[in-house]
């Protein structure tokens, strides 16, 4: 153009320029925003699967993963014994299955204790030297010293506490570390009872009115049902590190041996605490007939 030449636009074409570069501003902005919203939604994916999830807000997911319990989504590598592998039916099959067995192997013993008891050493004998004295003691330090444990390595304990969903029927309302406080206090008191009522009773006491004193009489074998009880209540516990392979704290993996002489121990326990309730239960009683 000549130099006195100039170009002029009428005010109407200058508005709709104006509108057409802020259209297309806006659209190249929102194609944008809609291009990393496809690469977010086909870069998320659950941990354990992979399946797309939508995108959300960072403050969502913060406050989601806040708010889910450490154990909700700890993951474990398949147990020893591979039935964490197995359809829930038939881990519940063996959840049933092992109180079945722990039943079927604790009658048997505990029959052969009460004949050995009465065949072998004599109800006198097993009165003085065992229900009155060694067995309630050495139980009650079993059991306390298990109790403190509770307290003193809690998270370790809780560490085998099936959480719900577990073998698809576990379902129990309160945490890992409400039922591993309650059942520490229980073995505390039922342990301390126990040695109390074994030391009262072998040491002997000329006193009338202690001798009198219903409620002392029967100390040992209250304690020893609710400890009874509680061992098999607390059975779940065991049954979890058999099937699902937890550990206390940083144990490593146990073999499939250890859980066969786990198992023979608590059937040895639970003969003990059974045959202690029974019989101190009936020596009080008849003490308190005489």
């Amino acid at each position: 153009t000549n130099n006195d030449a100039s170009v002029r636009f009428p005010s109407d074409s200058l508005a709709a320029a104006s509108d057409n570069m802020f259209c297309a501003t806006t659209t190249l902005y929102q194609c944008t925003d809609f291009a990393v919203s496809i690469s977010s939604f086909s870069s998320r994916r659950t941990n354990n699967h992979n399946i797309l999830q939508p995108p959300v807000k960072s403050i969502n997911r913060r406050i989601a993963v806040d708010q889910v319990p450490s154990r909700a989504i700890t993951h474990h590598k398949a147990s020893p014994s591979g039935i964490d592998e197995w359809p829930q039916i038939a881990q519940a099959g063996v959840f049933f299955g092992s109180y079945a067995a722990l039943a079927l192997t604790t009658y048997p013993t505990t029959k052969l204790l009460e004949t050995f008891s009465q065949s072998v050493i004599g109800l006198e004998k097993w009165r003085i030297y065992v229900i009155d004295s060694t067995l309630p003691i050495l139980m009650g330090l079993v059991y306390l010293l298990g109790g403190i444990g509770h307290f003193a390595a809690a998270e370790s304990f809780q560490d085998i506490y099936p959480p719900n969903g577990t073998w698809g029927i576990w379902y129990v309302p309160g945490s890992a570390a409400f039922h591993v406080a309650w059942t520490g206090i229980v073995e505390l008191l039922g342990g301390a009872g126990l040695i109390y009522s074994g030391i009262r009773d072998a040491i002997g006491s000329d006193d009338d009115a202690e001798e009198e004193n219903t409620l002392a009489n029967f100390i040992k074998p209250i304690c020893a049902s609710i400890l009874f009880l509680l061992t098999i209540l607390v059975t779940p516990a065991n049954i979890y590190m058999f099937t699902h392979g937890a550990v206390m704290g940083d144990m490593p993996p146990l073999d499939l041996s250890f859980h066969a002489i786990r198992f023979a121990v608590q059937v040895v326990f639970i003969t003990l605490l059974f045959t202690l309730a029974r019989d101190s239960f009936f020596y009080a009683w008849g003490d308190e007939l005489d």
